[in-house]
């Protein structure tokens, strides 16, 4: 295969070629010539009207469906669904069934024969079963390849489980990757607390739900000389937090859900239940926050938060539906489309490529001749309507069909 990226501005910081306009040829799966005005005959050409080409995409906690829920996501369709979104890695969450906790368990995802090219990267349990009662066995995941160790979206409410985590972790150069909300400040609320709430008639879930957890988290980190990931902070005062136990040396890093950072409360004012997401969305002074924690890097990672849900889990009263958006097609598009203003795409794309592997303590892809391919191309001046019979995802339960950000992935290239 021989593919010719034409007049294409390169984005990897790094890289002597970063922020210029040139031309990519590869061919057999590898980076072949990088220039100007390369011309070539039988060859296929990407073209665009204003072309960005980055490493592939690399996830933090996505949600794979497979094994056990099958019907709502495979490996199959999900590495299909990542591939058209621009994701060449996803770190995936372990709740599955069984869960993800043995090391039978983490071969099986990371050896799955239907990856079609993408790498599967699991992350262990931090709990058996993920029920946040006992530790799960690190060194036996660790020995098979867990990158990470978590109980996906579920928060460990027991402080001396996550200080054994993140012992445990440590001896074995791990990290804890925790989701934080307080169960008793948070008891069957819906959306975030405030006056939207309140106007709605619906239960609000206090930020400071999610503030306890990580000051906890914070203390506890430091107390263990810990590595950690608060994953999917949503509220300012969380981002405040994060940032002073950065300034202070705590190994605490941060990541946000691309919805949280284009949406608020106010946006659920016609109950769209694919926008009834976790964490939830917050008000105008939590987004900002957010927004500017990229941008001074107190966060660190973008994530799809990609959750697939079948029809029956979603087309329900907003009260009664589960929480959660698919993410892995859309986050690039909207993430690009929506925050150029206000992030830098440069930064936008580091957030969502080589920060979560620098985290996760994986090699890093490079644009040079004589590399693998490993590419992401889009294009941010192309009418492009988000359709859902376009998703290679089994599941269409997003908030962006019909939607068009400007922005058109045109090519996923793996080796």
């Amino acid at each position: 295969m021989t593919v010719l990226i034409k007049d294409v501005t390169i984005l990897h910081q790094g890289s002597k070629y970063h922020l210029q306009v040139l031309d990519v040829f590869i061919k057999d799966g590898k980076i072949e010539k990088i220039g100007k005005n390369i011309k070539l005959s039988n060859t296929e050409v990407i073209k665009g009207n204003d072309l960005y080409c980055c490493i592939g995409l690399c996830d933090i906690g996505t949600h794979t469906g497979e094994p056990g829920n099958e019907h709502r996501e495979t490996i199959d369709s999900l590495t299909k669904a990542a591939l058209a979104g621009g994701y060449t890695t996803l770190a995936v969450f372990p709740n599955n069934k069984p869960v993800t906790q043995s090391k039978a368990d983490i071969k099986y995802l990371k050896g799955h024969p239907d990856r079609n090219g993408v790498e599967i990267l699991p992350i262990g349990a931090l709990s058996k079963d993920t029920k946040g009662v006992d530790i799960a066995e690190y060194i036996d995941m660790a020995s098979a390849g867990a990158v990470a160790f978590s109980d996906g979206m579920k928060s460990v409410q027991d402080t001396g489980l996550i200080s054994r985590a993140l012992q445990y972790a440590n001896q074995v150069g791990g990290i804890i990757i925790h989701h934080p909300d307080d169960h008793y400040l948070n008891q069957g609320g819906e959306m975030h607390e405030g006056d939207m709430s309140t106007s709605l008639g619906m239960k609000g879930v206090p930020a400071i739900a999610e503030l306890n957890l990580v000051q906890r988290d914070i203390l506890i980190n430091e107390y263990n000389n810990g590595n950690l990931i608060a994953h999917c902070i949503s509220a300012e005062r969380s981002v405040k937090a994060i940032k002073a136990a950065k300034k202070d040396g705590n190994r605490i890093f941060a990541t946000v859900s691309y919805q949280n950072l284009l949406h608020t409360d106010q946006d659920l004012n016609d109950f769209d239940t694919n926008l009834k997401v976790s964490p939830v969305l917050r008000a105008k002074a939590d987004k900002k926050a957010l927004l500017q924690g990229l941008n001074d890097d107190t966060i660190d990672v973008i994530v799809s938060n990609h959750t697939p849900l079948d029809e029956e889990a979603k087309n329900l009263e907003f009260t009664y539906a589960t929480p959660g958006a698919t993410g892995l097609e859309t986050c690039l598009m909207a993430s690009v489309g929506a925050l150029k203003k206000i992030v830098a795409i440069p930064n936008i794309i580091h957030k969502l490529t080589i920060s979560p592997r620098q985290i996760l303590k994986l090699s890093i892809p490079t644009i040079e001749v004589g590399e693998v391919a490993n590419l992401c191309v889009f294009d941010i001046d192309s009418k492009h309507a988000i359709l859902s019979s376009d998703f290679k995802s089994k599941c269409s339960n997003n908030p962006y069909v019909g939607m068009d950000f400007g922005v058109k992935v045109l090519a996923t290239i793996i080796g």
